[in-house]
């Protein structure tokens, strides 16, 4: 028995990109999280994923880091959520990262770039 998370368009502002302007100026970008993990016993949030606290956290992540690519980007969220949560009372099956970079380059051919990052943490 599992449990599934989805937390879709998480808007959050940041730096990231490989050209000077990206790196300068904030620019939006959106997450959306998927997390499978194991059942738990009690009705307690401090025994599951708290919502509020991985959407601050995604928020921070983009707002305060800088990556060239969102492929670094979405890693590092997963990563980052596996070491706050992936604990012995909560075993995270699988987490999926994509970041959405809205305004970008090719904004004349395409409305939005996107990059998914997935682990099953062991």
């Amino acid at each position: 028995m599992s449990f599934d998370i989805h937390l879709s368009k998480i808007e959050c502002f940041g730096k990231h990109g490989i050209y000077d302007n990206e790196k300068n100026n904030d620019q939006k970008f959106f997450v959306d999280l998927h997390i499978n993990f194991n059942d738990f016993e009690e009705d307690d949030i401090s025994k599951t994923i708290n919502y509020e606290e991985v959407v601050d956290l995604i928020i921070e992540i983009v707002e305060h880091e800088s990556f060239d690519l969102i492929e670094s980007l979405s890693k590092y969220i997963a990563k980052k959520i596996i070491r706050e949560y992936h604990k012995e009372n909560l075993s995270i099956n699988e987490i999926k990262v994509t970041v959405h970079k809205p305004n970008t380059i090719l904004k004349s051919k395409t409305q939005n770039i996107s990059v998914s990052y997935v682990e099953k943490p062991r």
